[in-house]
C-alpha cells in the first residue's frame, strides 16, 4: 500500500474510532437515565455533537503524531536508528 493511502486509511481508522468510542459513552448515558440517575436529556442532536467532536479530536491527534507523509516516500524500507 502507497504511504499516503495507508495514511489516509489509518486517518480514517481513527475518526471512526473516536466517533465509535463517544458514541458508547452516550449510550451509557442512557443506560444510566434509564436506571434513573439524574443524567441530562438526551437527544439525536446531542448525539451528533458528541460524535463529530470524539470524531474530530480523534482526527487531530491522529494528525499531530502522524503528519502527511512526503510524497514518494517509501516508509517500510526505513529503518529506525
Amino acid at each position: 500500500m502507497k504511504p499516503v493511502k495507508q495514511w489516509l486509511y489509518s486517518l480514517g481508522s481513527a475518526v471512526i474510532g473516536g466517533a465509535a468510542t463517544s458514541g458508547s459513552a452516550w449510550l451509557g448515558m442512557a443506560g444510566a437515565k434509564a436506571a434513573g440517575v439524574d443524567v441530562p436529556n438526551l437527544n439525536f442532536k446531542a448525539l451528533g455533537i458528541i460524535l463529530i467532536s470524539g470524531g474530530l479530536s480523534s482526527l487531530f491527534f491522529y494528525l499531530k503524531q502522524s503528519p502527511l507523509p512526503k510524497e514518494g516516500e517509501d516508509q517500510t524500507n526505513q529503518t529506525k536508528p
